[in-house]
């Protein structure tokens, strides 16, 4: 079922030109693309502004290069994450007591949800993370609810490695893997006491996320020479909302209910009022009916959400809805990642089947409740669909339509420069220009600012280039400024095509093209966004 709602949600996409509709599909597709296409390629590529796991699973799917150029190739990757995800929520159900029932209801709530359905079918990293929390979760409990207890390899592969790999997706999977750990360790206490078991049992959980988190920092200092630069380097989440603050646009921002209620407000946006009425159900369900923590695990899921609301409170994280003054919609994606945990406690209303009811069996009464949860929830898909609000009028897409729009005139630079530049250099400065798939050519013909000396090299010899994209009057826009200081524009590089503020540039004649050994060094190394 998964699977085909993703496949249509991919369809759909694509034909109104949404699959890249979200500026980060872009870059996410670049910088996996770059790791191994470019002049100076390697794991450096891959920057310090995303964590690493979604890009180096990307970079497989961008071999392919019109999958790269149209972004389907990361689809297909996210459209796995999806199934992961269902099968890993329908476990979780089960494993929570309630069967078959209530692992169809958990997996069909995320399923049928068209927000996260569209975050799923495209290149996007929170599918990451809730595909590998969900399964970290599913291992949990199966470890928690196991009568006989796990070796230490089984709970490092099930428990520790999925909960590593989480935290190597997004940074909200650090909440998880926090509430995860001090929930391990009380597990561990209660089964086994204060002992060896207990520290065998707490270091096989903790010691890949904590490797995981030791190979970010590493890699950190060796490439950007700070192992926090993701914290407060000029490409980290804080600087970049910085100047958010100072037009009191950071709604949260060092209150607590304030950032808690914007966030409640995107889960609701995203989830949907009846998902959320019913997850409260649950939750009330689950502590009037509490069987210790062994069986309630899934509980952890709800640190993914704690991480986010921390972090609106700190000034890291800027969202934007349509209900705010002024509205907009921004960052609407961190609601998706409080599904699961959604789902799981929707799912444990069907606990309310075993009070007794008279003549009434509890297997089918559960059966019974958890069909009509099911009709409830997808209905609601399947009205829309017929209405025409689903998914055009999802917040996420909603999300993505005024992305592409704002940068509408970019992609019309980037798609003119694939049918049009066939042969020579391309020299654009891609943070004013983020649109390198959408010219899919190599990285050896495109030069931008993670080009290493090669980008120094033609800013210095711009003649080397036959082509020259810049955003006019832009003085963030290092090859605009730096070419027009030179005097070459109008005298070798003329005017082909205008895009709103972007000008495309050809040099008249041809230049001659120097072989590639002249121009690109053997060795390179530097530094990369």
């Amino acid at each position: 079922m998964t699977l085909v709602i993703q496949v249509s949600m991919v369809g759909w996409a694509w034909r109104h030109n949404l699959i890249y509709g979200f500026g980060d599909s872009l870059s996410h597709m670049t910088i996996s693309r770059r790791i191994w296409d470019s002049p100076n390629p390697g794991l450096s590529q891959l920057g310090t502004n995303w964590l690493p796991l979604p890009h180096l699973l990307f970079a497989i799917s961008t071999l392919w290069i019109w999958g790269w150029r149209t972004g389907l190739g990361g689809s297909i990757i996210t459209i796995a994450c999806a199934v992961v995800t269902s099968g890993s929520l329908y476990r979780i159900g089960q494993r929570t007591g309630l069967g078959n029932a209530g692992g169809w209801v958990a997996a069909m709530i995320v399923a049928t949800n068209p927000s996260w359905s569209y975050v799923s079918s495209v290149p996007l990293t929170e599918p990451f993370t809730v595909a590998a929390t969900s399964l970290a979760t599913a291992g949990l409990i199966r470890w928690g609810t196991s009568e006989r207890a796990y070796s230490t390899g089984l709970t490092a592969l099930f428990c520790g490695l999925p909960t590593a790999a989480a935290m190597l997706t997004r940074y909200e999977a650090w909440g998880f893997a926090a509430l995860a750990g001090v929930a391990v360790l009380w597990v561990s206490w209660r089964r086994f006491g204060w002992g060896h078991i207990m520290r065998r049992q707490l270091f096989a959980f903790a010691v890949l996320p904590a490797l995981a988190v030791f190979w970010w920092l590493i890699f950190n200092w060796s490439v950007f020479g700070d192992p926090l630069a993701f914290e407060h380097g000029p490409y980290s989440s804080k600087t970049l909302v910085a100047p958010l603050g100072s037009l009191g646009l950071m709604y949260g921002k060092g209150n607590l209910p304030a950032s808690f209620a914007l966030y409640g407000k995107n889960v609701l946006d995203i989830a949907g009022s009846v998902t959320v009425v019913v997850a409260f159900i649950g939750l009330a369900v689950t502590f009037l009916q509490w069987r210790g923590l062994r069986q309630e695990l899934w509980l952890c899921l709800a640190g993914v959400g704690i991480f986010v609301v921390a972090s609106i409170w700190q000034g890291q994280v800027f969202i934007r809805l349509p209900r705010m003054i002024p509205p907009g919609v921004f960052n609407t994606r961190f609601g998706v990642e409080s599904l699961p945990f959604l789902a799981v406690a929707a799912a444990q209303t069907l606990r309310l089947t075993q009070l007794k009811f008279p003549h009434l069996d509890i297997a089918t009464l559960r059966r019974a409740l958890a069909l009509l949860m099911v009709i409830v929830f997808s209905g609601g898909w399947a009205i829309g669909l017929i209405d025409g609000t689903i998914p055009g009028t999802t917040l996420t897409v909603l999300e993505a339509k005024s992305d592409a729009s704002a940068g509408a005139d970019q992609r019309l630079v980037g798609k003119w420069l694939h049918q049009n530049a066939e042969s020579g250099y391309i020299l654009l400065d891609d943070t004013v220009l983020p649109v390198l798939p959408l010219i899919g050519f190599d990285f050896h013909r495109v030069i931008f600012t993670s080009s290493g000396p090669i980008w120094l090299r033609l800013l210095s010899r711009p003649r080397l280039a036959t082509w020259v994209a810049v955003e006019v009057g832009n003085s963030s826009d290092v090859v605009w400024t730096t070419l027009q200081r030179e005097g070459v524009f109008g005298t070798v590089f003329f005017p082909v095509a205008a895009f709103g503020s972007y000008v495309i540039y050809k040099q008249e004649p041809a230049p001659q093209q120097l072989p590639p050994d002249h121009l690109i060094p053997k060795t390179i190394s530097g530094m990369v966004q």
